[in-house]
């Protein structure tokens, strides 16, 4: 009987850390200061001690052949949390929880990682034809939202950090942060804005839901459709980060079954009659922001269109036009820039009479903690006058 001929694998893609150069700056990590100050980093967020996380990353700031080391993003948490102070609301220090808790670096979150890394991309229609698999996976890690969503939730990671490593400090300065972690997906449709509230409905029933605008509707047009998970806080409801804008034919589906939220998706990216961009899944760390919705790139265009506008009263603003098809959005964004770090210690070093002025008649119109810094502002002008 003839010998069955032995199948071929298909050659492997070769892995990003097979580059030498790669490889010898993850063994310098390993081999550097920064691989214990990571983990102490990570305890010292645990236990809610801001301080002591910022002196760790400040004693290791000097970059490793020229890659930064500590992300960005991360950096902006940690110093909005230290410069706001008492200013932070408590559903920020829930979205502390949340980011540490997608940091996943402990060994019993492995099987949540790759799991949901398998999820995002079957979403995603499969591994990227131009990447690698370590390449993707970073992608994923980085920006993925479906991955966000089933690691945190589907996949319990935020219940597992709450129960094995935030500490009782850390939970107890956060809002409602256990039924946080249970919160379905739900599927809605946006309805109306307001500069401090958006107010949404569910496409099925008709119930309505009202939510903070930190800028979660700036890429949603009135009668578009997101998914997201609604939270609890003191006072409202919100979205635990900025929820997913979709066709409306998913957000029935949700509504529907919220379990299964993911099959949606996947029926609508495969789907030849969607453009691809219409279901954004993928963003940067920094769009899952600490105190908004609004993405990073996004804010900063507007606030150098609002400055200009500012200094330029006499001229047409076409750049805001195009920008903010709402008015209502503009304050959103203008509470985005004023609670970035940079941002904050600017004004804290003085601000002109008339720029105070500006500031002040947006007070009513911004949410926290932007509006208390304003104010803190105010007084403190008023006391060094």
């Amino acid at each position: 009987m003839p010998k069955r001929k032995k199948r071929e694998k298909a050659p492997r893609p070769r892995n990003r850390f097979g580059d030498p150069r790669r490889r010898s700056f993850a063994e310098k990590v390993v081999d550097s200061p920064y691989w214990p100050a990571m983990f102490a980093v990570n305890d010292a967020e645990a236990r809610g001690d801001v301080k002591a996380a910022l002196e760790i990353v400040r004693r290791t700031t000097d970059q490793l052949d020229k890659e930064q080391f500590w992300h960005p993003s991360r950096l902006e948490r940690l110093e909005q949390m230290w410069l706001l102070g008492a200013l932070i609301p408590r559903w920020a220090h829930s979205r502390w929880l949340l980011a540490q808790a997608l940091q996943g670096t402990h060994s019993r979150n492995k099987w949540r990682m790759a799991k949901a890394i398998n999820l995002a991309l079957d979403v995603r229609g499969g591994p990227h034809p131009g990447r690698d698999r370590e390449e993707d996976r970073i992608q994923i890690l980085d920006r993925d939202w479906v991955y966000r969503q089933t690691f945190l939730y589907d996949l319990g990671g935020l219940e597992a950090f709450l129960r094995h490593d935030a500490s009782g400090d850390l939970i107890a300065g956060a809002d409602r942060i256990w039924e946080w972690a249970r919160a379905p997906m739900r599927g809605v449709r946006l309805l109306a804005r307001e500069p401090r509230q958006l107010l949404w409905e569910d496409p099925a029933t008709g119930e309505q839901l009202s939510t903070i605008n930190i800028g979660a509707g700036l890429l949603v047009d009135d009668g578009e459709c997101v998914i997201g998970r609604s939270v609890p806080i003191d006072g409202g409801r919100m979205f635990e980060t900025a929820p997913l804008r979709v066709p409306e034919e998913v957000a029935y589906a949700v509504a529907d079954e919220p379990e299964r939220w993911i099959d949606a998706l996947r029926d609508a990216s495969e789907r030849p009659e969607h453009d691809p961009g219409e279901i954004w899944t993928h963003r940067g760390l920094r769009d899952y922001g600490l105190l908004t919705d609004i993405p990073y790139g996004l804010a900063n265009l507007a606030m150098d269109a609002g400055l200009h506008a500012f200094r330029n009263p006499d001229e047409e603003h076409d750049e805001l036009d195009e920008l903010f098809d709402h008015a209502a959005d503009y304050p959103a964004c203008l509470a985005a820039w004023l609670v970035r770090p940079a941002t904050i210690k600017a004004l804290r070093g003085g601000v002109p009479v008339e720029g105070l002025a500006a500031l002040g008649g947006f007070i009513d119109f911004v949410h926290e903690p932007a509006a208390s810094l304003i104010r803190e502002l105010t007084d403190h002008h008023e006391e060094a006058a």
